[in-house]
């Protein structure tokens, strides 16, 4: 088996890129469905995953996500994707418990030992966040994607949603931001292998600390960075009258992710993304990171709102779970849905 040609199997972006929230709208316009006030959390809410409330202390949380191959190595990519799926769990505030592979694969194309070391990476990473897988579900075909169905347990009032921050809002991000920019000069193979390496072990780094630490400071929303990019998820976090104000020098990017995007290295769902949430944004002159704001990310980040009086009790958590943060900026009430980038 060669690792070195498992890109070479990627048809799409390899990004956890998503159907944007108009458009999701549009498809779903007329839909009947069922109605249930247990339903906590739904698609129509653009929340990271549903959330349905079993009895008073205990509500289930399900989320699905899959993708192409990100990186060379079979084993590294499936640590990502089982990383990337349970990030959503991670980010509503939830403990993920059990977990089912999702396997797109062509056995008359491929040599299974690729596939075996796909689904070892992701049973390392699901180990490792102390989750049992308990089934899956494949399906052939040429373009190879692998995933995960994932279940977590919360209290029904303890769920963190994608909403609720507050003005004067600190805005906390976990994890740098460059990592479509690089995984598409992976795909052309113009991307140094340190760099590639880098990138890599932000993707397959677990949110788990994070998530620990989100619930821990009572943070008054949360997100994960994927698809949308850090612009669009910040987006989903105004809501109609919340402002943010972005401190541009104290966002986090991954060293290299700057100058591969100057070389004229990009994706399509970066200017989707710019072309959708650009108009909500003001910044005066020009910055080469201004465009990594709306670089889609895959098992990016969680993205959070703290009261700005636990700022010292947040350093301090994250020092003691040696998990990274970020300050980067603060909520406004404006009126409106705008980021303004200082």
């Amino acid at each position: 088996m060669n690792e070195s040609s498992l890109m070479k199997y990627v048809r799409g972006s390899g990004c956890a890129s998503k159907i944007g929230p108009a458009d999701l709208s549009g498809i779903l316009c007329g839909i009947e469905l069922l109605q249930d006030d247990n339903v906590l959390a739904g698609f129509m809410d653009f929340e990271d995953a549903g959330v349905y409330r079993l009895t008073d202390e205990i509500a289930v949380v399900q989320t699905v996500d899959f993708l192409t191959p990100v990186v060379q190595d079979p084993y590294l990519f499936g640590q990502i994707a089982a990383a990337n799926a349970l990030s959503d769990i991670y980010a509503m505030g939830a403990c993920p418990k059990t977990a089912m592979n999702l396997v797109c694969f062509s056995p008359k194309h491929y040599d299974l030992l690729l596939l075996k070391e796909i689904i070892k990476g992701g049973a390392a990473k699901l180990k490792e966040a102390r989750v049992s897988l308990i089934g899956g579900h494949s399906v052939d075909d040429v373009e190879i994607k692998y995933g995960l169905s994932v279940a977590g347990v919360v209290h029904p009032d303890k769920v963190i949603r994608n909403q609720g921050a507050l003005e004067g809002d600190l805005l906390v991000l976990t994890k740098p931001l460059g990592v479509g920019v690089i995984i598409t000069a992976i795909k052309e193979g113009l991307v140094a292998e340190d760099l590639s390496g880098v990138a890599g072990a932000v993707m397959a780094t677990l949110n788990d600390r994070a998530s620990e630490i989100v619930q821990r400071i009572s943070a008054h929303a949360a997100t994960d960075v994927t698809g949308f990019g850090l612009m669009g998820h910040l987006s989903e976090m105004t809501g109609a009258s919340l402002g943010v104000e972005l401190f541009l020098e104290e966002i986090p990017f991954i060293p290299g992710a700057v100058e591969l995007l100057a070389s004229g290295i990009t994706s399509g769902a970066l200017h989707r993304n710019k072309a959708f949430y650009g108009p909500k944004v003001e910044y005066r002159g020009h910055d080469p990171r201004m465009d990594l704001l709306f670089d889609p990310q895959t098992s990016g980040g969680l993205l959070f709102a703290i009261n700005a009086g636990d700022r010292h009790a947040l350093e301090q958590l994250a020092l003691d779970a040696h998990q990274e943060v970020a300050v980067i900026g603060r909520f406004l009430e404006t009126g409106e849905s705008k980021i303004r980038i200082r």
